[in-house]
């Protein structure tokens, strides 16, 4: 198999591995768990202590990788800008008839290809992709939950930036040494590595406001305000599903409408069973399960859409070559 098959079954499988589309919700359910690990361990001398720099990388590096590809996928100017991360990247004819058969995305195949071993590769590859100094922007990003509904005072993030960063670095120094040396003689301290901890959970929370305010300004923050923000936005998509259909509709014969109205039925119950089945049962989900279930269904709505307007170009182009 080449590489450029290695490259697309990478992303399918990257895919499949992950429950949420999202880079935070995916984040906090594995840096809840590995939190509680820390906790419980973080007061062992012993060999555990190490991996945790290599699980925090594990999360700074995943986390970046879906940033990436949602700033890329959301177009211009974060499509446009990714010119240069993007570089790294070989296409062929493999790669490209994936994209446009839309079996990756370009942001899946920018995001799977750029280099993010260190942390001046990130903060390069966000820089260029944002077209504004990422650390600048997370020195100063505010946290909009603490002061817009918990009545906290306005104050960054980050009280100490540089430190942060230099803490997030000195991590990657350590995930390097555990995972590609035996550093026998090496001695890794608990209280570095709780600090590496904190400051690395503070850069990804930063990050992820600066980008979250980024592409989506002054977006609701309740748990509340977010369903009804998703199921509003459902509810738009559907509209513009319908619209595109009833055009495909004016143009078919009597028989294609019997099997397209068949084809829209059997869609629309798909679309429900499989936003039902990413959000997971209804009982454990908890608050978050309408807008889970809302964007998945809105996810594929989108889909259906290209398929439709996909078949109408094709129509067209049939019609033309009659004439």
């Amino acid at each position: 198999m080449s590489r450029t098959r290695d490259i697309i079954k990478e992303i399918g499988e990257i895919r499949q591995r992950r429950r949420f589309g999202s880079a935070m919700l995916e984040l906090s359910m594995r840096l809840s768990t590995l939190e509680q690990a820390f906790e419980n361990h973080k007061d062992q001398e012993g060999e555990l202590v190490r991996y945790f720099p290599v699980a925090l990388i594990a999360c700074v590096e995943g986390y970046f990788r879906m940033a990436i590809k949602d700033l890329i996928d959301s177009g211009d100017p974060y499509f446009s800008n990714a010119e240069k991360p993007a570089s790294a990247t070989k296409l062929d004819f493999s790669l490209l008839r994936a994209i446009h058969g839309k079996t990756i995305t370009v942001g899946e195949l920018v995001a799977h290809g750029v280099q993010l071993s260190r942390f001046e590769h990130i903060s390069s590859a966000l820089t260029n992709i944002l077209g504004t100094d990422f650390l600048e922007g997370l020195a100063t990003i505010t946290d909009r939950w603490a002061h817009e509904v918990m009545g906290q005072a306005v104050a960054p993030i980050l009280d100490n930036p540089g430190g942060v960063f230099a803490d997030v670095s000195r991590t990657f120094e350590l995930r390097h040494i555990i995972c590609h040396e035996i550093p026998s003689a090496y001695e890794i301290k608990v209280e570095e590595v709780a600090r590496c901890f904190e400051s690395c959970v503070a850069f990804l929370k930063a990050s992820d406001e600066f980008i979250s305010e980024t592409l989506y300004p002054g977006s609701p923050l309740t748990q509340t305000d977010m369903n009804i923000a998703a199921g509003e936005a459902l509810e738009a998509t559907k509209s513009e599903l319908d619209e595109v259909a009833k055009k495909l509709v004016a143009r078919l014969d009597e028989s294609e409408l019997v099997a397209f109205k068949k084809s829209q039925d059997l869609w629309n119950q798909y679309c429900e069973a499989w936003a039902d089945f990413v959000a997971g049962d209804r009982a454990g989900g908890g608050t978050i399960w309408p807008l889970i279930n809302a964007e998945t269904a809105k996810a594929t709505a989108e889909m259906r859409i290209q398929e439709v307007r996909g078949f109408r170009r094709l129509s067209d182009s049939l019609a033309d070559n009659d004439n």
